[in-house]
């Protein structure tokens, strides 16, 4: 009995009719969708440029990295502060996020792959892609298979989330060019990402999920590709990733965050200039959290009974107070 060769998903005649299990895909991405929620109005109160720019420059490195092209994470940093960067790889992948809702083009994917990749001309992959990892569609069903993807992936209208599960497993599928193919998937991914979250700024590091766990990453979509169709485990774990690269910013921002909702509070306060400069110093780690009065004396230049007066307004005024012990060796923190 001859055995016959299991099939890949891209050799089905209908293999883009992607399936999964709806009950427990969305019963995931409403958990998912409530954090990222929260996190974007975390960030609306306590975001700044240079934190906007490292967050980006982290997923940009970790996007590379899963393909085994190192960046320094300083360098990007400076290339996406420049109004046009030098690198046009990273510009490109700048531009999936800041300019996320201009429509995908085959040049704009061209131009992209242009930046990353090898060959430098509007050309898709010649030879078969059956090595590695993941497989590709066979060279001559290239051009209508990519015509489809961006259809798609401009006019479907499914929830954002999924969508970009699913077009980064699609665009890996199609493997339309020799190289490059995982950077661009994951950049398509964010360009979805943020059309659903209606930002031009990168909330989270998704990308350093993947490659925290790169191995289940190629493992679990290498065997969604040898299946049928049903996409349930991948999607689930994109938005458990998902979910991770937003629990971590929102530990991140955390610190900020409390400092933003403690001024927010004592806004009103009728403080004198010192006393902003103590609160400010505290949160600014350049006074201890919990401070004493020789501490405060030291940091804004003034006498034991000055330091002293400040501190005891500040205890009427319930932004400051003492801790348990007395005497000399009383200290004191912020409420």
């Amino acid at each position: 009995m001859i055995k016959t060769k299991p099939l890949f998903i891209h050799q089905y005649p209908d293999w883009t009719r992607f399936r999964y299990n709806a009950q427990s895909i969305l019963a995931a991405l409403g958990q998912t969708r409530l954090k990222e929620g929260a996190l974007i109005s975390t960030v609306d109160l306590t975001s700044s440029p240079e934190s906007e720019v490292l967050t980006l420059a982290q997923d940009i490195v970790a996007n590379f990295a899963m393909d085994g092209h190192v960046l320094d994470t300083q360098m990007v940093v400076e290339e996406i502060q420049k109004k046009n960067a030098a690198r046009s790889d990273i510009r490109n992948f700048v531009g999936a996020i800041q300019n996320a809702k201009q429509p995908l083009t085959m040049d704009r994917i061209f131009a992209w792959h242009a930046a990353i990749g090898q060959n430098k001309v509007k050309n898709f992959r010649a030879k078969e892609s059956l090595a590695g990892a993941f497989t590709g569609v066979s060279p001559e069903r290239i051009p209508l298979e990519m015509e489809r993807f961006v259809d798609w992936f401009e006019n479907d209208p499914q929830d954002g989330a999924i969508k970009a599960a699913i077009a980064q497993f699609w665009f890996l599928t199609i493997r339309p060019f020799e190289d490059g193919n995982g950077r661009i998937a994951r950049a398509l991914t964010a360009m979805l990402l943020t059309r659903s979250e209606n930002t031009t700024r990168c909330q989270y590091a998704l990308n350093e999920q993947f490659l925290n766990d790169r191995d289940n990453y190629i493992q679990i979509l290498s065997k969604a590709q040898a299946g049928n169709g049903d996409l349930t485990e991948w999607i689930l774990w994109f938005l458990q990733a998902l979910k991770s690269a937003i629990e971590n910013r929102e530990k991140e921002i955390a610190a900020t965050l409390k400092k933003v909702q403690f001024l927010q509070k004592n806004q009103q306060a009728d403080l004198s200039g010192r006393e902003r400069m103590i609160i400010e110093a505290v949160w600014n780690g350049e006074l201890p959290a919990v401070f004493s009065v020789k501490e405060v004396a030291a940091f804004t230049g003034t006498s034991h009974d000055s330091a002293l007066r400040d501190i005891q307004d500040l205890i009427r005024k319930e932004i400051v107070r003492p801790e348990n012990k007395g005497g000399r060796s009383q200290k004191y923190s912020l409420i």
